[in-house]
């Protein structure tokens, strides 16, 4: 859509420029988050001022570009000359979804290699959107459309991952695994979304299953031995916990006999007491576990 916008600060402009975007790329060309809202709601030909907070605008990092410090109130006039209208999946036909996607694939890797990942990631979700549930193509195409999917499933999951989003990565492998299930960069990036949330045994049994089909992964290797120091890491915390436990209960029945040879039994029934705290302790433990 084409935008005539003029940004201003304490009554200083700091932006003019004619534009031409679509809604979701406004961050990677430097404007606010509640500025392409409002832009969402005009109509074509319309003039608006608009007010942003600085939570709607470029919050508490403010923007150095423009020389706007943190929580900063900003006010834009906006003339909107145009509205192209995206069409939605339903109104494209087959050929449509896989020249776009093609286009908007490349959109992606451009946003991805400047580090913009979520606009990366926004482009890789229009491709899965117009093609997941798309079963017309004829046989050729079918396996374009198949290879673009993959490709876009792989590089959500490695959004996710920049972004630190694990969960979304590991939903984005799954979905790439479910057609090509032994698919070297949907396991190897699972399994590195595993290591992250710390399912040392999931990332290993990715890793593994990496070096089995592709013996020279040498990022497996390593990501592997990772898993391996983690998970003895993680052995020998519990060791350690399990034997200050049994220590303790020891040292606690020992107090308890002590205390019942000399005649006090109160104290005694005490620590028996305290003892079955600490079993209990200890169980709860190994059900968490």
């Amino acid at each position: 859509m084409p935008v005539a916008l003029e940004g201003y600060y304490k009554d200083q402009i700091f932006d003019q420029r004619e534009l031409h975007f679509e809604i979701g790329e406004g961050e990677s060309l430097d404007l606010p988050c509640g500025l392409e809202k409002a832009i969402q709601n005009m109509e074509k030909g319309e003039h608006s001022i608009v007010y942003l907070k600085p939570s709607y605008a470029f919050g508490s990092v403010g923007k150095e570009k423009f020389q706007i410090p943190p929580n900063a109130n900003l006010k834009y006039e906006i003339h909107l000359k145009g509205f192209e209208k995206a069409k939605e999946s339903w109104e494209m036909n087959p050929e449509e979804k896989l020249e776009q996607g093609t286009i908007v694939k490349e959109r992606g890797t451009v946003y991805f290699k400047e580090g913009k990942y979520k606009q990366a990631a926004l482009q890789y979700k229009k491709i899965v959107s117009w093609l997941e549930y798309e079963s017309s193509f004829p046989n050729e195409d079918a396996q374009k459309a198949q290879a673009l999917r993959l490709a876009s499933h792989l590089n959500l999951a490695m959004c996710h991952l920049k972004l630190q989003a694990f969960s979304a990565a590991i939903e984005s492998c799954n979905k790439a695994l479910e057609l090509d299930s032994n698919n070297e960069k949907g396991l190897f990036r699972r399994g590195e979304a595993h290591l992250a949330v710390n399912d040392f045994d999931l990332a290993r049994a990715d890793f593994q299953k990496v070096l089995q089909l592709y013996p020279g992964n040498k990022a497996a290797k390593a990501q592997l031995a990772i898993c391996h120091q983690r998970i003895r890491k993680q052995l020998a915390r519990e060791k350690k916990l399990y034997a200050n436990m049994f220590e303790r209960l020891a040292e606690e029945e020992s107090k308890a006999k002590a205390a019942v040879a000399a005649g006090d039994h109160h104290a005694a029934a005490e620590m028996k007491d305290e003892q079955k705290a600490v079993a209990g302790g200890q169980s709860q433990v190994e059900t968490e576990a």
